[in-house]
């Protein structure tokens, strides 16, 4: 197959970026032709390593850099970017001839161009994120007439997605939402990096609590750390170590600062060696808000831990087996994730049994099994 993945761009160190560099490189592995097109990209480096098969091609189209205009100026250079966007990707279009042009719904203000481009290729979409999270609506909430004009605006790109010959989504519950727009959507996981085929054998405590993720909202590492300053004093001899970066650092540390955990909860830069780091600890911990699926959750499981989550929309559900390889409580509620960590804390040998079980559920997203079923997918459509 001759197969086209257009994306905003191909440029953070973050687990969508990873995601799609694995589907892209065992996709090429298998013999396939793949293609990346980017619309961002400028200047930033590759992430992540791509099979020297793939071909990268950057249409230089930067949306995000109309910000700087006031709103009369902003349109117009909307429009015009637009028609650019459209006319290079055409060119790229008829220049390979692929069988599948695939996006995502990051692109979602892009939908109509991508639909409209000419050309024998199926076109596929999928969510990787929520739904709500796409929304426009939502960035206006409160605000009346404009919240009013930003549901229509939703519901008239949205709409388009009925155009496309398949839609992907995460999870059930994402699947869900976007069935107002489409009908019979595919519901495939993300897939797992590694597999680890060995992991170290835990056999006592290590009392570590590990949590990894971009430093924001989204992640909830604040309702983490007042979930832990609860449990503190019943556990002096555990700790917390996050790894991640992001723009609420310096609110995060002032936080724990707040809460005199400075010397008991840890942030360290993203690590390399995460696989290593889970195996090091007891249990982890899944404080988001909301998610598109999880993908760390099933990281620290194939390591054979254990993990406690928020029920966040979505994902958490569809990866853990609720008291069998890890814990799931109410979204946002501190007291009960306070609860199931003390929990974690004083069953030792349930943890470790858990953790157990946690690795075994985490075989079913191993990566040759996940990006199988996407390459079936686009053979059918072919056919």
């Amino acid at each position: 197959m001759n197969i086209v993945f257009i994306i905003k761009s191909f440029a953070m160190k973050a687990g969508v970026e990873r995601l799609m560099s694995d589907k892209m490189n065992y996709m090429a592995e298998q013999g396939h032709i793949i293609t990346l097109v980017t619309y961002e990209q400028g200047s930033h480096p590759m992430p992540f390593p791509l099979h020297p098969s793939i071909r990268h091609i950057d249409l230089d189209t930067r949306f995000f850099t109309l910000k700087k205009y006031a709103l009369p100026r902003r349109f117009v250079e909307i429009l015009r970017l637009q028609q650019t966007f459209k006319k290079k990707l055409q060119k790229v279009i008829d220049d390979i001839q692929p069988d599948i042009i695939h996006t995502t719904t990051y692109s979602v203000t892009l939908i109509s161009i991508i639909l409209n481009l000419r050309g024998r290729a199926k076109k596929t979409i999928e969510s990787q994120v929520s739904y709500n999270s796409i929304l426009k609506e939502n960035d206006f909430k409160g605000k009346g007439i404009l919240q009013t004009v930003a549901r229509y605006y939703d519901n008239y790109i949205f709409n388009k997605l009925k155009r496309f010959d398949a839609f992907f989504a995460l999870t059930k519950g994402d699947a869900k939402q976007w069935e107002r727009f489409y009908n019979h959507i595919t519901i495939i996981p993300n897939p797992l990096t590694n597999y680890p085929e060995h992991v170290k054998e835990h056999q006592e405590a290590y009392h570590r609590i590990i949590c990894a993720g971009r430093l924001n909202y989204q992640k909830g590492f604040d309702l983490l750390i007042e979930a832990f300053s609860l449990i503190a004093d019943q556990c002096p001899d555990w700790h917390v170590d996050i790894f991640g970066s992001g723009d609420e650092e310096q609110a995060l540390r002032q936080l724990l600062k707040q809460k005199g955990l400075e010397q008991r909860i840890y942030i360290h830069p993203a690590s390399d060696h995460i696989f290593e780091e889970f195996q090091n600890s007891d249990f982890f911990v899944f404080s988001s808000r909301f998610e598109g699926w999880g993908l760390v959750l099933v990281e620290a499981m194939s390591c054979g831990i254990p993990t406690v989550s928020f029920k966040c929309d979505y994902g958490p559900e569809d990866i853990i087996n609720d008291k069998t390889d890890g814990l799931l409580v109410s979204n946002g509620n501190i007291s009960e994730l306070a609860d199931a960590m003390y929990w974690m804390i004083q069953h030792t040998t349930e943890c470790l049994e858990m953790g157990k079980a946690a690795r075994i559920n985490a075989k079913r997203f191993r990566k040759e099994i996940i990006i199988q079923k996407w390459i079936d997918i686009f053979n059918d459509l072919l056919k």
